[in-house]
């Protein structure tokens, strides 16, 4: 609950909040869960403050000091935040749907799981922020600006890719993180019950110790987004992909990397196991690598992986390189 000192300051206006808050700097105000909706907190000094699940639909903070503030798991929906000083604040899982954030400071803020639905945030400056599963669903993101007030002025129209942006201005060996995912990546693909995965672990080691960086991918986690748009985009990310077909996890992201990637895909398959009937079928393109390679063991595919797998991996990725050079 709230420190009712504080709720009763609160109450006193603007002038006389922001006058105790001169006064007593170091005291940071403790407003959890405070009942403040529809309140009228334009140029409120609330930097520091503790408002963790505060309610604050509907309530008018344009202006406001909101600078390392804790405001995860409040509720902000249709709030006013024009042009407020927010650098730092936490908003995790906090619900701003509707809200109006334009111009407001969102430098590093703390975006996690926060819902931003239907919100204002044109020209926001979002440099340095921490963007993580945000709803942004009909929220309006034009100009963010990710660049620091004393830096040429960068604008973005997605704060997401906001955060992309700020990573690729700011870290000088991104370039050579792309290109060692790019060339040494390995996306590894099959199921992860009934012992399947220790199978996917012995090849990410085995993988691992020749150079490669293994990328394995658990079906069997709670879906928060479509695994195809998950899997197709690791596998944008990966020079080529080891796919055990020893079990029903996946046909439908197999097809769907075949069909849209021109990534080598090494298909393996215990002996005892039957693939589904649709691996004939990805054999029509050249890059799925039929037959699969077959093993009894875990110890026999990991004896198999330099022959069987990354040579006819790279061998493919060699031929197909020459055919662009040879269209250049």
């Amino acid at each position: 609950m709230s420190d009712p000192v504080h709720l009763e300051l609160l109450g006193q206006g603007r002038e006389a909040w922001n006058a105790w808050r001169a006064a007593h700097p170091g005291i940071a105000p403790f407003l959890r869960s405070a009942r403040l909706e529809g309140r009228d907190l334009a140029g409120y000094d609330l930097h520091d403050a503790y408002l963790r699940r505060a309610h604050l639909d509907g309530a008018r903070l344009d202006g406001c000091r909101l600078r390392e503030a804790n405001l995860s798991g409040a509720s902000l929906q249709r709030a006013s935040l024009v042009e407020a000083e927010m650098a730092g604040v936490n908003l995790r899982a906090a619900r701003l749907r509707g809200a109006n954030l334009r111009a407001a400071d969102l430098k590093s803020a703390i975006l996690v799981d926060t819902d931003l639905r239907d919100a204002d945030l044109s020209r926001a400056q979002v440099y340095g922020i921490s963007a993580w599963e945000v709803r942004l669903d009909g929220a309006r993101q034009s100009e963010l600006v990710v660049t620091r007030p004393d830096q040429p002025r960068i604008t973005v129209d997605d704060l997401e890719v906001a955060q992309f942006i700020y990573v690729l201005l700011n870290h000088r060996k991104l370039r050579d993180v792309f290109d060692t995912t790019t060339e040494r990546g390995v996306l590894i693909l099959g199921r992860f019950q009934d012992g399947g995965l220790d199978t996917l672990r012995a090849v990410a080691s085995s993988l691992r110790g020749m150079g490669y960086v293994p990328i394995l991918f658990d079906f069997d986690r709670p879906r928060q987004r479509t695994y195809t748009e998950t899997v197709l985009t690791l596998a944008g990310l990966s020079s080529f992909a080891v796919a055990d077909l020893s079990g029903p996890s996946v046909g439908k992201e197999l097809e769907a990397i075949v069909k849209a990637v021109m990534l080598p895909v090494v298909p393996i398959i215990e002996r005892s196991r039957s693939a589904a009937s649709m691996t004939k079928d990805l054999a029509m393109h050249d890059h799925f690598l039929y037959p699969p390679v077959e093993f009894e063991s875990t110890e026999d595919l990991v004896a198999q992986i330099p022959a069987r797998v990354i040579a006819p991996a790279r061998a493919f990725l060699e031929r197909h390189g020459q055919k662009l050079r040879a269209l250049l």
